[in-house]
């Protein structure tokens, strides 16, 4: 199997069998250009984790498959571990079914039942990501500290620079309210140095920002005197 990376604001690879988007990427938060990828020949994965079906359903804009991870934003409480594939014909998931049955990866009942409590707030809890988000834009981006701001414009997930690694370092361990800690998509905002993970394939001085349900001047006082 052969794989590579594009940049998928613009068209994909000519020869590409599957195309794999993510609606918006993570940690950048760049949004694929999805009609010049469900245009090319190859099946096309969007992975909507981020973004949700309440701001995205890139079934109805011509991808083969959704992808979610539910543990994030469809969860929204940090306890349950789940995924989700939705396919936009029914053969596809027919073969998925089957594949899932004879290989057991089945999930249980409690994480199941969790969810399904979830998604009945999951529109009124995007709402509330988002409104905290756009205002934490505004206000990080007129922050002398912070460098760059990205966010695509909806949802709860934003990352931003600061001068250096060493910088972002102590952001992330000057927090008082939100958590210096991995994963997103919660009610409780999270704050981490995504180079630690990932290289450098991100800014030394990148932190990512899960924006929670908290009250959203809590949550700026705390930026405040991290990055202070």
């Amino acid at each position: 199997m052969r794989y590579i990376e594009f940049d998928q604001t613009g068209p994909p690879p000519e020869d590409a069998d599957l195309i794999w988007l993510e609606a918006p990427s993570n940690p950048f938060l760049t949004m694929p250009n999805l009609d010049a990828a469900v245009a090319s020949p190859a099946r096309v994965l969007v992975d909507s984790t981020a973004s949700t079906p309440v701001y995205l359903r890139p079934l109805e804009q011509g991808a083969d498959f959704a992808l979610h991870s539910a543990t994030k934003y469809l969860g929204g409480h940090d306890d349950v571990l789940l995924g989700a594939v939705a396919c936009r014909s029914q053969e596809d998931t027919a073969r998925l079914r089957e594949f899932r049955g004879k290989t057991g990866i089945v999930a249980a009942p409690d994480p199941c039942w969790l969810l399904a409590r979830s998604l009945r707030t999951l529109e009124v809890r995007m709402e509330r990501h988002t409104a905290h988000a756009q205002e934490l834009v505004e206000r990080l981006r007129a922050h002398p500290a912070v460098e760059l701001v990205r966010y695509p414009g909806f949802g709860g997930l934003l990352s931003f620079d600061v001068a250096d690694a060493e910088a972002a370092r102590k952001v992330e361990t000057s927090l008082r309210t939100i958590k210096n800690a991995t994963s997103l998509g919660g009610v409780e905002s999270v704050l981490e140095s995504r180079s630690r993970w990932e290289g450098d394939r991100v800014p030394p001085g990148l932190l990512r920002l899960s924006v929670g349900l908290e009250d959203v001047d809590e949550l700026w006082a705390d930026l405040e005197q991290a990055l202070a």
